[in-house]
């Protein structure tokens, strides 16, 4: 028998008994249109939780920091350059970027303000965040910080910070801030100084007591080194960050010569203390991917440091929310496997009604396998059928909740243009329509194999 008679006749037997089968595809389609919504709702929560991390930057990122003596309560392990060449050394670690914070004053003319200055390794610069600029760019290699000069990177917020010192208010005054490089949807006043201007001369010192008027209140007796900071760049609005970006070299000697001023003013424990090798205030790893982040930091806190990542908990609520799809695609399920059985019968029920033309197609000489093919070809279109219309169903069902959600009339919930709590991607309506099928074969494959084994004979009484 030719493969278009095959699928003719399967065809006319599906179309002979329409209430039958459209009772049929009916449950098929209720059952795949219940999958789909159910696993739809996991896929929304899903992709929500991944805007959400998209929203937190890099995930291979790990802090480390030093540990603590549980029993003296005090911090152990060492931040230093062996460290780094050590947590280098980790298999799965992409590079490591130490970490100097250091503290003072910017002054630029009349205007002063207190400074949070970050040496960090610029090699890492795509990974720290620092190559999206709003304005210039990062230092490139002609310029190399020497002497009093120091190029950095200032944050959107720092120009913000400026403000007039206030007489006999210890110098600070209130910071201004209207808003940032980088625009918005809203307009915001300018600062008080343009950073990037080349007739803006800004300068830096650790003293955080200069320029203040209250007698007895500086932290150096002896008159404080001021630096020039030359910005080449400024971060986009939007982080608040107000943090001076310097090269984390630079960084190492400028915590050298305000330890070794300290030291001769008496402070740090006496004035004739060398410096010391600077130890660094935080270190990053960057994994080489997010499935290594947790175990590298694992590894790091088994050294005794205190390592974590944005990367632990989201694996943790991925793990979640897999689940939830999973329980929501099984109970959707639970309506497909009653479709099933519904099959099994619809196609039983057509052996029995078939009977003698079963036996004059095996008289006439008709292979078994294409008896057993015309009765899975009759169960496959009912698949078929069930499957289209339960994923047309489901994006009906798809659109009218994620409608109701916008609307803010869904349990309360209120709505806005991006809210969704239905999503189905091209991918699953496919794979629901072939489950269909499938489940539609396996359902019909026993009274099929029934349908070949029939005696001929018997048949033909019958």
């Amino acid at each position: 028998m030719k493969k278009i008679d095959i699928f003719g006749i399967a065809f006319g037997n599906f179309k002979r008994r329409k209430l039958r089968s459209v009772l049929t595809v009916s449950g098929v389609a209720i059952g795949t249109a219940s999958i789909v919504t159910m696993m739809s709702l996991g896929i929304a929560i899903d992709e929500s939780f991944n805007k959400s991390m998209e929203s937190m930057g890099d995930l291979t990122t790990i802090q480390v920091q030093p540990g603590w003596d549980e029993d003296t309560g005090q911090q152990k392990g060492d931040m230093n350059d062996e460290l780094v060449q050590t947590l280098s050394a980790i298999e799965n670690v992409s590079g490591v970027s130490p970490e100097i914070q250091l503290s003072g004053k910017l002054i630029a003319g009349r205007y002063q303000s207190y400074a949070n200055v970050l040496g960090v390794d610029m090699k890492f610069a795509d990974k720290l965040g620092l190559t999206d600029l709003a304005v210039g760019a990062l230092p490139d290699e002609t310029m190399v910080s020497s002497g009093k000069n120091i190029y950095a990177v200032l944050g959107s917020e720092a120009a913000y910070q400026f403000s007039i010192p206030r007489k006999g208010n210890g110098g600070g005054g209130i910071s201004i801030s209207y808003g940032g490089y980088g625009g918005g949807e809203e307009e915001r006043e300018p600062p008080p100084i343009d950073v990037m201007d080349a007739n803006t001369r800004i300068r830096y010192t650790y003293d955080w007591s200069y320029g203040e008027s209250n007698p007895g209140d500086t932290t150096m007796k002896k008159k404080p080194v001021l630096y020039n900071i030359i910005p080449t760049g400024v971060m986009p609005d939007g982080n608040w960050d107000s943090n001076v970006y310097i090269d984390i070299e630079t960084a190492k000697k400028l915590k050298k010569e305000a330890e070794k001023l300290n030291n001769s003013q008496g402070g740090g424990g006496g004035g004739n203390k060398r410096p010391t090798d600077p130890v660094y205030d935080g270190i990053k790893v960057f994994a080489d991917n997010m499935e290594n982040t947790v175990e590298i930091t694992k590894i790091i806190n088994e050294m005794g440091y205190q390592a974590w990542s944005s990367a632990e908990w989201i694996t943790q609520a991925k793990e979640q929310t897999a689940m939830i799809q999973m329980l929501l695609g099984g109970i959707g399920s639970v309506s497909l496997l009653v479709a099933a059985i519904g099959i099994t019968n619809t196609m039983i029920m057509s052996i029995y009604e078939r009977t003698r033309e079963i036996g004059i197609m095996k008289v006439i000489g008709c292979y078994l396998k294409d008896i057993r093919t015309m009765f899975l070809v009759e169960a496959g279109f009912i698949g078929l059928f069930g499957g289209v219309v339960g994923v047309a169903i489901s994006y009906g069902l798809s659109y009218l909740m994620n409608t109701l959600v916008q609307g803010g009339n869904m349990m309360g919930m209120g709505g806005g243009a991006e809210s969704q709590v239905s999503v189905i991607p091209i991918w699953l309506a496919l794979l629901a329509i072939a489950f269909s099928i499938l489940v539609a074969l396996v359902s019909g494959f026993f009274p099929a194999r029934r349908a070949m084994k029939l005696s001929a004979l018997e048949a033909m009484r019958t």
